[in-house]
């Protein structure tokens, strides 16, 4: 059971960092905290629904234009609850975000409709690990495919000319406009990517959980404590955090219970904000007096 509960929770962690990579790098960006990613997830999952079970596509092409998909949908987000604020007070723009989320969620229940629903595996049928574990190959594909992609997010920001300015804006976009980079664009290809990662968690995670319109809210809630855990505004700590988050979600669920499975990733979180509030990767702040 042991072995199961390591290949979920490591599965389900996966999810929850790419949900934590996109609102770090959102909050890298423009300083501000995405509340309305984890419905950035939900709609990812609805537009694979939509491709795979509405319009007969097979669930890998689903996956991909889904995930394009998603990309505009966080360059629309952007252009509309960030960017008419962007000289506003921070709390504008996260009221902003929140009342964003709740569009996606009664935007999804007026088109998908309230009945969760489902969409096809990337690959059916369970396996057999050490002669006792039964694992599903969905979560060996969620694993495979977060991997993948966080890794290709990471070529993209560390090794690349687009993600060097994507960084630059990041750190300055007063200096940054000086030296030529268009800002604008380079922000919203930050909220592109952030919402293109986001939506594959979505298509992926459909299969093993009925899609509905009021998931994003506890999915949220778990990346926004992977964040702190692993640091805020490290990408390395967005995705040790959403691994932190999924094992301890699935073997508190096993050994504790599943009723508290959000109040354990909680308290684990009031443990780090008392004994370690910069998180795993984060770097202690000093201000003089």
């Amino acid at each position: 059971m042991n072995l199961q509960l390591l290949v979920s929770g490591i599965a389900m962690g996966f999810i929850y960092a790419m949900v934590s990579m996109g609102m770090v790098l959102i909050f890298r960006a423009v300083n501000i905290v995405n509340f309305a990613q984890g419905e950035f997830l939900m709609f990812g999952g609805y537009f694979c629904y939509m491709f795979n079970r509405q319009l007969h596509l097979p669930i890998v092409p689903s996956l991909i234009l889904a995930a394009l998909a998603m990309g505009v949908v966080g360059v629309i987000f952007m252009f509309t609850s960030y960017w008419p604020l962007r000289n506003a007070q921070i709390r504008a723009i996260v009221v902003s975000a929140m009342g964003a989320s709740i569009v996606f969620k009664e935007g999804a229940r007026l088109i998908w409709g309230s009945i969760p629903v489902t969409v096809d595996r990337v690959v059916k049928g369970t396996t057999l690990i050490a002669n006792t574990a039964v694992v599903q190959w969905q979560n060996i594909a969620i694993i495979g495919i977060s991997f993948a992609l966080i890794f290709f997010v990471y070529l993209l920001l560390e090794r690349t000319f687009i993600g060097n300015i994507m960084q630059a804006t990041a750190q300055d976009r007063y200096m940054a406009s000086l030296v030529g980079i268009p800002v604008v664009l380079s922000i919203a290809l930050t909220f592109a990517l952030s919402a293109f990662i986001t939506g594959v968690g979505g298509g992926l995670l459909a299969p093993l959980f009925f899609l509905n319109n009021t998931m994003g809210y506890t999915t949220n809630a778990k990346a926004f404590a992977a964040v702190v855990i692993g640091g805020f505004g490290s990408v390395p700590g967005a995705v040790i955090g959403g691994l932190l988050v999924g094992l301890i979600e699935a073997f508190g669920g096993a050994y504790i219970s599943t009723t508290y499975q959000l109040v354990i990733i909680y308290v684990v979180l009031v443990f780090f904000l008392m004994f370690r509030p910069q998180g795993i990767f984060g770097t202690r702040i000093q201000e003089k007096a």
